[in-house]
């Protein structure tokens, strides 16, 4: 599925699939929803307090929570039921330092430039809008505790739907590696373009450390998820071509884990390690190619280190990871708008993904995002729902992928 961004539905909200039926006749288990933090709650405590969030006349965002309960309990009330993976994503400017910035203005051009941008780019007055969104900044560390803004987010995220038990995932975060700034700390130079210690894998940690926390003093009755990564490429340190813009994969998985452990943290059995495959799909890696895996790879450095079973989704030895992301995006070069192509490699992946050895042992959950195209992201298992949403070659493969429930 794909974020839903308007109050009374728009063409990735469920209800829309459902009126048209492709996702029952997929026999897909499981639908991923994401709840926007900045749309549910545009308004600061001081404006309107916690317990007041499902207030309509307190709240301006409560449109977009009333859409999204509706779109969790269609899924549950099915025959049979459609679990949900409910991701967490964006922070309200209002959490995260950035409220009194006038986007796109010479101010939020200024702001923290080295976090948003290449130099080049900045140089130039970035004409082509890539600086990150200041709704992408993560709120301090003092906020992401169990009693700081995020950490009362998430409770409340938690105890509106504990009810749903394991029908139901709470992914906290949404490619921390690739979306948040900052991704580092000060530069270790004068110039603040040059290349700092990590710092975004240290907040992620924090996060989860939160999220279990709260799970725990609800006798975790949903399963959380976590850090929902991007399976982005290993870069060199940015003096020799790198990047403050992102993280790879493989840098920001050691770097949770170091974090976690510097702290004792042990994931509860219900805490499930979540990672995207996109390039794992694209460029077909793995299996018989000659390039490594990256959900494999990332599996084989969670052992030892990450004590979560999602039970019920893994095979093989714990602990076992979820792909909640993955797909073909037509707009690459490699594919070119081949539908035949897309088909094939999301077949190859997921023969990869399904066996019970080598590169799929411990894989529990194979996404694709989305089901119905968009403009900006053409990996639909149809086309745009708004210009008709044909069925592609890809539909017909998925619907005779065996599905976990």
């Amino acid at each position: 599925m794909g974020p839903v961004n308007a109050p009374d539905g728009d063409d990735q909200d469920y209800r829309a699939h459902d009126n048209a039926g492709f996702v029952a006749s997929t026999g897909t288990g499981w639908i991923k929803l994401w709840v926007r933090w900045d749309q549910v709650q545009p308004l600061s405590p001081a404006l309107c307090p916690w317990d007041r969030l499902a207030d309509p006349a307190a709240n301006p965002g409560y449109a977009y929570l009333a859409a999204l309960d509706a779109q969790i309990a269609l899924a549950r009330s099915q025959s049979p039921p459609v679990g949900v993976v409910l991701t967490s994503w964006l922070f309200p400017r209002w959490s995260n330092g950035t409220a009194d910035l006038v986007e796109g203005s010479a101010e939020d051009l200024a702001f923290h430039p080295h976090d948003r941008l290449d130099r080049d780019s900045f140089d130039a007055g970035d004409p082509a809008g890539r600086g990150k969104p200041l709704f992408y900044r993560v709120p301090e560390s003092a906020q992401l505790g169990v009693d700081g803004h995020w950490g009362r987010w998430t409770r409340f995220l938690y105890e509106r739907y504990a009810a749903y038990g394991d029908g139901l995932v709470l992914e906290v975060m949404n490619e921390p590696n690739l979306q948040w700034w900052p991704q580092q700390g000060p530069s270790v130079s004068d110039d603040p373009f040059e290349g700092g210690g990590l710092s975004a894998p240290v907040l992620a940690a924090t996060m989860m450390r939160t999220a279990q926390e709260i799970g725990a003093e609800h006798g975790h009755p949903l399963r959380l998820a976590a850090p929902s990564t991007w399976d982005g490429p290993k870069l060199e340190p940015v003096g020799a071509g790198g990047s403050r813009m992102y993280t790879d994969y493989e840098r920001f998985t050691q770097a949770v884990l170091t974090a976690l452990a510097a702290d004792g943290f042990a994931a509860h059995e219900r805490f499930v390690w979540t990672q995207h495959n996109y390039l794992d799909t694209l460029l077909d890696l793995g299996g018989d190619t000659a390039s490594a895996n990256r959900a494999a790879s990332t599996r084989a450095m969670l052992v030892g280190r990450w004590s979560g079973r999602p039970e019920g989704g893994a095979r093989g030895e714990a602990p076992g990871i979820w792909l909640t992301e993955g797909g073909v995006d037509l707009r690459e070069d490699r594919v070119a708008g081949d539908t035949d192509e897309q088909r094939r490699l999301l077949e190859r992946n997921w023969r990869r993904m399904a066996s019970d050895s080598g590169d799929g042992a411990g894989i529990g959950m194979l996404t694709n995002y989305l089901a119905y195209s968009e403009l900006h992201y053409d990996s639909g298992l149809r086309d745009p729902l708004l210009s008709g949403g044909a069925p592609r070659a890809a539909a017909q493969a998925w619907r005779g992928f065996p599905s976990y429930r």
